[in-house]
């Protein structure tokens, strides 16, 4: 019983840790802090630079914080 309540607290501080980075990296590209990523902000990260279109769901040439979470998620 302790093992199963000791890896399940594992997994959600690990999903909360991986939350928190992803929170962290979408507020840092966020440049201007309009609570959206642009294309030109984004090329400050390769990776996401890279997967721009793919993050940009609804195609409004800019990336929101849920795009970012669902993504990332």
């Amino acid at each position: 019983m302790k093992i199963r309540a000791i890896a399940y607290l594992t997994a959600v501080l690990g999903v909360a840790a991986f939350n928190t980075q992803a929170n962290t990296l979408f507020d840092e590209l966020d440049l201007n802090k309009d609570g959206f990523i642009s294309e030109v902000e984004a090329g400050a990260n390769s990776k996401v630079a890279e997967v721009f279109e793919e993050l940009d769901t609804n195609e409004d040439a800019q990336i929101s914080k849920d795009e970012f979470a669902a993504f990332e998620g």
